[in-house]
């Protein structure tokens, strides 16, 4: 469902005209339910008080009508969060456990927001409608962005590996390599990209094109890396993998988040001419304090 305050979408707003807009769909419930873009997310300089005040409003104002949506409805993942692996508190480099990133599962006023724009999540602290979850707080993701008509070829694997595509029986291979919750079904309606080893069959390296067509869940198995590979999969999955998600006409840009912590990825955004662009945060919001 698509919640905005712009009284028409096929028109564009007015000049200086402060909007916001949401994409929300709880049945994803524990993975992320609601994506927000504020149009002062794009602005440069400071914000008068009038004009601070209003985005507060549209910010709150949102917010309600997502707690007004109606009841919870039952998730497409109902199957698993019955036989939750949420218990592990092994943390990964940010200082987040599993259970930290489930958190919030059992509480329908919770609701996870993915890939806040620091300005905004400014704004929902203010407000009080965060709920702290994590042992480590919030947590940045710095996120990177990238021309792709600007990138370089990748280059060829080295012998005894192959390109490929994940199976349904890997997924469990992917759950596993990372702490956010990832759940099949998601997996399975998401373009990815592998690397197989080609004795043993397996992939050692993968990466998938998040929900807003982000790079997500970028893995290189332990023994692999240091080789380039986490660069070469990254290469491909934007030049093959990317079309059905840029307009015609529109530059072909691409982005990532890294979690703060993770310095071999920051290195690998940056060596790809990646420019960072700020942060952004998942945020769990208590739609309970929202009136």
């Amino acid at each position: 469902m698509l919640l905005t305050s712009l009284e028409s979408i096929p028109s564009p707003p007015l000049k200086d005209e402060d909007w916001i807009m949401a994409f929300v769909d709880r049945t994803c419930r524990p993975e992320t339910e609601v994506w927000i873009f504020g149009s002062w997310e794009s602005v440069t300089t400071a914000l008068s008080s009038h004009r601070a005040g209003n985005c507060d409003s549209l910010v709150m104002t949102l917010v309600k009508a997502i707690k007004h949506l109606g009841p919870l409805p039952k998730s497409i993942h109902q199957s698993l969060l019955d036989a939750t692996d949420a218990e592990t508190n092994q943390k990964d480099v940010s200082g987040v456990s599993r259970k930290d990133y489930s958190a919030h599962i059992l509480d329908p006023n919770i609701i996870l927001c993915g890939a806040v724009h620091e300005s905004t999540t400014k704004i929902l602290e203010k407000l009080g409608l965060i709920k702290t979850v994590f042992d480590a707080g919030l947590v940045p993701n710095h996120t990177y962005v990238f021309d792709v008509t600007e990138l370089p070829e990748p280059r060829d694997l080295p012998n005894g590996l192959r390109w490929g595509e994940l199976k349904y029986e890997n997924f469990a291979t992917v759950r596993a390599r990372t702490q956010i919750p990832r759940q099949d079904k998601t997996l399975a309606d998401l373009p990815n990209l592998a690397i197989y080893d080609v004795e043993k069959g397996v992939p050692i390296a993968w990466v998938f094109v998040g929900i807003d067509a982000s790079l997500t869940t970028l893995h290189v198995e332990e023994e692999w890396r240091g080789k380039g590979l986490a660069k070469m999969i990254a290469l491909k999955l934007w030049r093959e993998k990317m079309n059905k998600f840029w307009e015609h006409g529109v530059p072909n840009l691409t982005h990532d988040y890294v979690i703060r912590g993770n310095a071999a990825s920051v290195a690998t955004s940056e060596s790809l001419g990646g420019k960072h662009i700020g942060d952004t945060f998942w945020v769990r919001l208590d739609m309970s304090l929202a009136g």
